[in-house]
């Protein structure tokens, strides 16, 4: 294995034919002894581990590959490992754990026989934060109800020497706001041969600090600039140029990334470093006449061979500590158009289905919104803000309206359902957008443009309006009122008019209405069970409970189902405050915040200043430096944190 100290196999591809003929044959002879102590050795299922680690020196910041060959275990579960160290400075990460299984069949006795050896390799990595030599372990490797505990390892960590030709820098803003797209740029800078560069490295804390929007991906020829974070190595796309830095020729290495702080306070970082493999020494390698031409390059090996590292060294640069702020909005002001975009050049676009219509109708309005900033996570303010619809004449459903981002042309689209109650308006008015703008540090605002509109007023359909078909005795369909309009009640109709309407109207005189004639069923006598009073009470009891049943669920189902949403909603965020009482301080402060931020999202009543005071408390309580793991929370910030939420018994606006 390369880079670690182990014994390696020779390569057989060149040995002459005939020693590699002796070594099979030996092989086959010696292989049902080979087999009977392999499967000897499964049956006892005596666990032995071997140990290989990664050669010295190890560096500070460079993890140190272990690992370790497990035999003896099952194909199944997958064996876990454990890694204790008292040190804190010691750090290690379980980093792949893989199965290798070897089955083969011999031939033993005149019987076919199958053995099987199951190998388990784990590798760890180990880190330090400081120089010095410590004993990593021990490690405790599990597999079920099996357990095997090998010995702590010696390992020795140095610091790694500084390099003057190198220049690293992290440009980022001092200042950002919650939910801004803030970029950075990482700039590295050599002032050597770079072709001398095995590989390069950089790493800083703020790579693990916030959520970044997905990096662009460069083609195989570009430039990348390895990043290592939390979650592995990223390799961003890098351009290359040359500058002159203190009367020096460089070339710079730049790469830019953009993260979306989600919280304000402020932030002190250690300084960004860059770990770079320089090679010191080359060495001549020779040629492979069987690989000639095949995965390397032509002119190389026709001309003498290639170069390989022979001895590499690690050098380090560190930058400059940082120190980040994120703001939280003003109050100060803030309009009532603004629903926590931040960017620049926002637009709001407003478009109806249709221009003409009666008081009471529907319209559809579809509003799209423009802008540079984080329209992905815009959310559309209320129709009624900054001078938009008036109350009294417009009707808007309750509730958040959903909106689909369109990456490609950078616009968010909603749609929503707006409804006219009054028959003088002429036009839908200019709709207000707000959002902040980072670099003047002020809110802006942008409005749509009127929508002219022809509002009929609303159709009323009375009872004198119902229209009825009857049949004259020419067989010809006339209507009850052809000429549209009512009487009074104090009128009185003609005798030809009366007569006309009487024989237009059905004739009940000598109809039959009984249910039957036959005089056996009518006759009958009224003895038996369904005569039965207690039975007919019985029957009356159930219809009766079937009536006040089906009013209450007729009442049930009127309930509007956002209103069922929300008091779930508040239900939920009231149980997770008050379940945070049983929680250690910092975590429960961090719960409570969290179902704050809920409530100020989706509930439409909760005093934002007052709540936005309370998730400051908890954040300042959630990042406190030191504190005591059996504090509680204080029951005031809980029960104040209930207050404000309520008991969704809030009647929404309408």
């Amino acid at each position: 294995m390369k880079g670690f100290i182990v014994q390696s196999h020779p390569d057989r591809r060149h040995l002459p034919t005939a020693i590699q003929r002796a070594i099979v044959c030996l092989a086959v002879i010696a292989m049902p002894t080979f087999a009977s102590m392999t499967a000897s050795a499964q049956d006892d299922k005596e666990v032995t581990v071997e140990i290989a680690k990664q050669k010295p020196p190890h560096y500070v910041g460079m993890g140190v590959t272990l690992q370790f060959t497990v035999h003896g275990l099952e194909s199944k579960p997958k064996p876990t490992c454990e890694i204790k160290s008292s040190d804190p400075a010691i750090g290690g990460t379980v980093t792949s754990v893989s199965p290798r299984i070897f089955q083969q069949l011999y031939q033993s006795g005149g019987q076919l026989r199958r053995i099987q050896n199951v190998t388990h390799v784990v590798q760890v990595q180990i880190d330090s934060d400081r120089a010095g030599t410590f004993d990593v372990g021990p490690f405790i490797i599990r597999q079920g109800n099996t357990e095997t505990e090998v010995d702590s390892i010696k390992l020795t960590f140095q610091d790694v020497p500084e390099n003057d030709e190198m220049r690293i820098e992290l440009v980022m803003p001092e200042v950002a706001y919650p939910d801004q797209r803030v970029e950075i740029e990482v700039r590295w800078a050599f002032a050597g041969e770079t072709g001398n560069i095995n590989s390069l490295l950089v790493s800083s804390p703020v790579f693990d600090q916030f959520r970044f929007v997905p990096d662009e991906q460069g083609d195989r020829r570009s430039a990348k600039m390895p990043i290592r974070t939390s979650q592995g190595t990223v390799a961003l796309k890098a351009t290359t140029s040359s500058e002159t830095i203190d009367d020096e020729s460089f070339t710079v290495l730049s790469a830019k990334r953009t993260f979306i702080p989600d919280r304000s306070g402020e932030y002190d970082f250690d300084p960004i470093n860059a770990t770079v493999q320089l090679v010191t020494r080359w060495q001549q390698q020779s040629l492979d006449m069987g690989d000639f031409g095949f995965g390397r390059s032509l002119l190389e090996e026709a001309f003498g061979g290639r170069s390989r590292p022979a001895e590499v060294q690690l050098f380090r640069v560190t930058g400059d500590p940082i120190h980040f702020e994120v703001k939280p909005f003003p109050d100060r002001g803030r309009p009532e158009s603004f629903a926590g975009a931040v960017g620049s050049g926002f637009a709001i676009d407003v478009a109806a289905d249709r221009t003409v219509l009666h008081a009471g109708d529907p319209i559809r309005l579809s509003i799209n919104l423009r802008g540079d900033g984080n329209l992905e996570n815009a959310t559309l303010p209320s129709l009624f803000a900054d001078g938009g619809l008036d109350r009294e004449r417009f009707q808007v459903p309750d509730g958040d309206v959903t909106g689909i981002y369109d990456p490609e042309t950078s616009s968010k689209s909603f749609e929503v359902l707006v409804r006219i109650e009054d028959e003088s308006v002429d036009e839908i008015p200019a709709l207000a957008y707000s959002w902040f703008d980072p670099q003047a540090e002020r809110y802006r605002t942008t409005r749509s443009s009127p929508i002219a509109m022809r509002v009929k007023p609303a159709q009323m359909v009375t009872a004198d309006a119902v229209v009825s078909s009857n049949v004259n005795q020419a067989g010809s369909t006339t209507d009850a009122q052809s000429d549209g309009t009512s009487r009074n009640s104090g009128e009185q109709d003609e005798p030809n008019s009366t007569a006309s309407r009487t024989e237009q109207s059905l004739v009940l005189t000598g109809a039959d209405l009984s249910i039957t004639t036959e005089p056996s069923v009518l006759f009958a006598s009224t003895e038996g069970w369904l005569a039965n009073r207690a039975f007919q009470w019985s029957a009356y009891a159930i219809g009766l409970l079937c009536l006040i049943w089906s009013f209450i669920d007729r009442k049930r189902r009127r309930v509007d189902p956002s209103l069922r949403q929300t008091k779930t909603l508040v239900s939920r965020l009231r149980h997770e405050i008050e379940s945070a009482v049983h929680l250690p301080e910092k975590p429960a402060a961090a719960q409570v915040a969290d179902a704050l931020r809920k409530g100020l999202r989706e509930l439409h009543w909760v005093d934002r200043d007052a709540v936005q005071t309370l998730i400051g408390k908890c954040e300042a309580i959630e990042f406190r430096p030191t504190d005591s793991a059996d504090k509680k929370l204080d029951r005031a910030l809980i029960d104040d944190a209930i207050k404000h939420i309520g008991d969704g018994s809030h009647r929404r606006r309408v």
